[in-house]
């Protein structure tokens, strides 16, 4: 009788975050307050955008003789919108992703697994954004699909339509990104939900100005904006990154503001110099401020330190 010894096999950053990724997945699918939303905005809103193009368009048609600019510019925020209401829901999985596995009580072994913080948190960046933007772009094939097949045919361009697809996984990877950011630093559900005001109001500024943009029909400048999220992105999930910590994720019981400790540590970044973050108490009370080492000394050693991000 021979006893064969299991060792975990070696894998990349990647392919061990698919694996939670597979896993939070499976918890997703089965429940259904999570996909019964999904699928009706998914399958219901485009025909509803679709039957709001059409009367926008008949109804321009009766005062502008033949005059389809308004319609032409219409077609495409509506586009948007499709792809935007279903990704919404990417906040709902993504705010669960760990402060909602902490209050079901199965975080614990989630934490235990032999992955490293990169992987885990790439593994539930993952998960939460999947399905959401999945959703999203069934939701923009229904609704071109049934613009085609209308009485009055819509077919957006193929820039046009790229454009709008980055839009869409754009905003998406930044909603997730944050969310995931305030899921791994709130106590409860409760508090990462009022957090996430600070993501949708941001997001529902952006739409107003895309849609601002669209109307003027000026789409090269939306790549812009696709460029601006992708940089906020790489700035959030670092920034995510950075500051998980998975002992302080389960001892952290309730949310504390201190507003003299915030001041008191403001102050003192400006009195010490960067690399004495280890210092003593008393060497740090003992700092004063100096503008000419502030600017000969401290920025230089700031930028040498932070030169890559």
């Amino acid at each position: 009788m021979t006893t064969k010894t299991l060792s975990r096999q070696p894998r990349g950053v990647l392919a061990t975050a698919l694996v939670i990724t597979r896993r939070e997945l499976r918890d997703s699918l089965r429940d259904w307050r999570i996909l019964t939303p999904i699928f009706i905005l998914t399958l219901l809103f485009p025909f509803l955008m679709n039957f709001t193009s059409r009367v926008a368009t008949d109804w321009v048609a009766e005062f502008t003789a033949g005059n389809t600019l308004v319609v032409d510019r219409l077609n495409p925020f509506l586009l948007m919108v499709v792809g935007f209401f279903p990704m919404s829901f990417s906040l709902v999985i993504a705010l669960e992703s760990f402060v909602g596995e902490k209050e079901r009580n199965s975080l614990e072994p989630i934490l235990s697994m032999p992955v490293t913080d990169l992987e885990l948190y790439i593994g539930k960046i993952l998960s939460s954004l999947l399905l959401p933007l999945m959703a999203s772009y069934l939701g923009i094939t229904v609704f071109l699909i049934s613009r085609a097949m209308g009485s009055t045919a819509w077919v957006p361009s193929p820039n046009l339509l790229l454009i709008m697809l980055m839009l869409t996984t754009a905003k998406a990877l930044v909603m997730v990104s944050g969310a995931v950011v305030i899921s791994s630093q709130a106590t409860t559900v409760r508090a990462a939900n009022l957090l996430a005001s600070f993501i949708i109001i941001p997001m529902a500024f952006l739409v107003q100005a895309e849609s601002i943009i669209m109307f003027y029909a000026e789409y090269t400048a939306l790549w812009w904006v696709v460029l601006a999220l992708f940089v906020v992105n790489l700035i959030l999930i670092r920034m995510g990154i950075r500051i998980f910590n998975r002992e302080e994720i389960l001892s952290k019981e309730l949310d504390e503001l201190n507003l003299w400790t915030i001041w008191r540590d403001f102050k003192n970044y400006f009195l010490r110099p960067p690399l004495v973050e280890k210092a003593g108490n008393d060497e740090i009370n003992e700092a004063k401020f100096s503008i000419w080492r502030f600017y000969r000394h401290d920025i230089p050693q700031l930028i040498k330190q932070q030169g890559l991000p």
